[in-house]
């Protein structure tokens, strides 16, 4: 027995090596300059630490690699694209989830949800062209409201899906008795509904906001200018046909998983609440 635990500690440990140790170096790298990043063997530890990347992005100015993008204009259109896209999917993905597990049929109900899964079986690239095309079209080219219509189109199945496995939680027994006391299928939805569904209500949303602030492919494709340019595109901007530039690279990637590693901390009692909620049959 006492083996067997060793051998476990063993496996935690090298497997939190093999997961800290790229945030590591992104963080030596973010904070070393340039000359030392250079250096072989690497400096494990830099000699000369220096928060100048992160100046550089704040501030914005010249960087070695060319003019450095706004990255703080990144940032908030990143947040507000994210946050949006997420309410807007929440409030719909909850009434079809709704209708799905209480007024539809069967056969209705499994034909809408098989449709979904067969629609995000397409992989995105095939479906950037066709959404370029529609985007230019309707004027919507280098906007928020472009990359929010495309974030929608592929986190509302995904939404739905996991809404609807929480409804089918809820028992319908409340429901039941709610309206035998005279009450309406919206005030059923929404006085009784709703509030046993906030952890995984708070779930879901967590995840939407993680896919659409980590989306790289519509937003490097749908805009052009720091008017709605993603963090993501943002920077890629450090890779040039000349260099890259590293230091930049990571102090921008490090900014960048601050806001999530913030709502993941926020919302954690909510996470673990509607993930296990998910998991266990009502």
């Amino acid at each position: 027995m006492r083996k067997k635990n060793i051998s476990l500690y063993i496996a935690g440990i090298i497997i939190a090596i093999v997961i800290l140790a790229p945030i590591y170096w992104m963080i030596i790298s973010a904070i070393s300059p340039k000359v030392e990043l250079l250096t072989k063997p690497p400096h494990w530890f830099p000699h000369n630490p220096s928060a100048a990347n992160f100046l550089k992005l704040i501030k914005g100015g010249e960087g070695t690699s060319g003019e450095i993008p706004n990255f703080s204009k990144a940032m908030i259109n990143s947040f507000g694209i994210a946050i949006l896209t997420g309410a807007i999917a929440i409030v719909l993905a909850l009434f079809a989830a709704y209708s799905l597990s209480r007024l539809l049929g069967r056969k209705v109900k499994n034909i809408y949800l098989n449709s979904i899964i067969i629609f995000r079986m397409f992989p995105e690239i095939s479906l950037v062209l066709a959404l370029y095309l529609i985007i230019t079209k309707m004027g919507l080219i280098d906007t928020w409201l472009a990359l929010i219509i495309v974030y929608l189109s592929f986190v509302l199945p995904y939404s739905i899906w996991m809404l609807y496995g929480f409804f089918l939680k809820i028992p319908r027994e409340l429901e039941e008795a709610a309206k035998i006391d005279g009450a309406s299928t919206m005030k059923i939805f929404l006085k009784i509904d709703l509030p046993l569904l906030i952890p995984q209500i708070s779930t879901t949303f967590i995840f939407i906001f993680l896919m659409c602030w980590d989306e790289f492919l519509y937003a490097l494709i749908l805009t052009h200018s720091m008017r709605a340019k993603t963090i993501t595109v943002a920077v890629s901007e450090f890779t040039t046909r000349h260099m890259i530039d590293y230091g930049l690279m990571m102090a921008g990637g490090l900014l960048a998983s601050i806001p999530p590693l913030i709502i993941a901390t926020i919302f954690q009692k909510y996470i673990v609440q509607g993930l296990t909620a998910g998991a266990v049959k009502g």
